[in-house]
């Protein structure tokens, strides 16, 4: 029996000690670390969970939430998800075992029944860990760190059910050993089933942000081919200026020639200024450049980093269109945005400035909130930028001192941004 227990303590160690690092991130590198959470999750599992013997449970509970706390790091809730469910697989196995051998007791059944069951107990075990590591070998922690910090908490909820099932079960056990196998059996399936759930809610979740990048990655090229075609159409009208032009100097009207040169002047640059190298950053400069115009708003733009080579620029594009569009949408009273672009000590420096009369308002959280009516629609700006600059590994800052609202974004040039 004895011998039946730590067997089976060993496999259960083993295998989740294997499988955390697959869904969290070690605080700790190093064999000595892993070894370490190994021999205290052993010592954990040692400890058997018995029907109506609740300090066992709590016990059990506290040092295994602490594990996972000392040794590894992430959020809140996706760190209380995982404990949630492996605590599960953990406790139900080991209440299984006890009632399996509560059973035996009972019943006293021949030497030879008693070691069969024993035996077929450790292969059923040995067996539900083997598709076990099969399934945390196929997920995919990309897709886990799609997650949102929402949907981790609801994740988290859902995870808790099976512990609390598992403590109304040792509170109080059902009359019949049979129920208990159930209750148990149970607990094992619907933890288990989370993992490839929560695998498959990540794969979607990453999917739908490819997709959302890849749509503005579209979004983009569509501004490059519409400046592209006002130019062709500005080259195509040229030989008309230029009658035109040639007309008044033939008329003796040399002023309006003039006149007429500079609104050509003036209309070329809006559509071909070329702040910098990469083509999608430059088509949203114009873009945003344009639409601050018909608004009576001046954008003065300086860049001077080298974005020639950046092969995430749509990352770098939805920090600069939402950072424009929110200072256009602001109205500066003094009708005046000021963009910055440019790179110090290996990282790219972004800043946008704009006057404001409204209130600044924000969340409990910290996080602005739009003044307009339809909240939904608006007040995506910061958060989209947020996410862009997390996806880069940047830091943001935004400040609202002397009435210039200034968004503020420092990202790293790393190898593989560079093509």
């Amino acid at each position: 029996m004895v011998l039946l227990h730590l067997m089976i303590s060993l496999i259960i160690a083993y295998n989740v000690t294997k499988a955390l690092p697959v869904f969290l991130d070690r605080r700790f590198n190093g064999n000595i670390a892993d070894g370490l959470s190994g021999v205290l999750l052993f010592i954990v599992c040692l400890f058997p969970i018995i029907p109506e013997f609740v300090p066992t449970f709590i016990f059990f509970c506290i040092i295994f939430s602490l594990i996972v706390i000392v040794f590894y790091k992430g959020s809140p809730f996706r760190r209380i998800a995982f404990s949630a469910i492996f605590f599960s697989i953990i406790g139900a196995w080991s209440f299984l075992t006890v009632t399996c051998l509560g059973i035996s007791a009972l019943y006293d059944p021949p030497l030879w029944l008693e070691n069969t069951i024993l035996i077929l107990l450790t292969a059923l075990c040995i067996l539900y860990f083997t598709i076990f590591s099969e399934y945390v070998g196929n997920a995919d922690k990309e897709s886990l760190d799609s997650f949102t910090e929402r949907l981790w908490g609801y994740t988290a909820f859902i995870a808790l059910c099976p512990p609390v099932i598992m403590l109304l079960a040792v509170m109080n056990p059902p009359d019949h050993p049979l129920e208990t196998l159930l209750i148990t059996c149970f607990i094992v399936a619907a933890s288990t089933a989370m993992i490839p759930l929560i695998c498959h809610i990540g794969t979607s979740a990453r999917l739908a942000r490819e997709n959302a990048r890849l749509k503005e990655r579209t979004e983009y090229y569509r501004e490059v081919e519409r400046e592209q075609t006002q130019i062709r159409k500005f080259k195509h009208d040229l030989m008309n200026h230029f009658t035109v032009v040639a007309t008044y100097l033939d008329l003796g009207e040399n002023e309006k020639a003039v006149e007429y040169f500079k609104k050509i002047g003036a209309d070329f640059a809006k559509i071909s200024r070329r702040y910098t190298e990469n083509p999608l950053i430059n088509a949203v400069l114009n873009a945003k450049y344009q639409k601050a115009d018909a608004e009576g708003i001046e954008l003065c733009i300086t860049a001077d980093a080298d974005t020639s080579g950046l092969d995430e620029s749509t990352d770098l594009c939805t920090i600069i269109a939402n950072a424009l569009d929110n200072a256009i949408e602001a109205m500066p009273p003094d009708r005046k945005i000021s963009v910055v672009l440019t790179e110090d000590d290996g990282r790219l420096l972004f800043s946008c400035s704009n006057s404001y009369a409204n209130e600044i308002r924000r969340d409990k959280d910290g996080s602005f909130l739009t003044g307009k009516d339809d909240s939904r629609s608006h007040g995506l700006g910061i958060r989209n930028i947020r996410r862009a600059v997390e996806r880069l590994d940047g830091d943001m800052d935004i400040s609202t001192e002397g009435g210039i609202f200034t968004v503020r974004t420092s990202i790293p040039f790393r190898k593989e941004m560079r093509r």
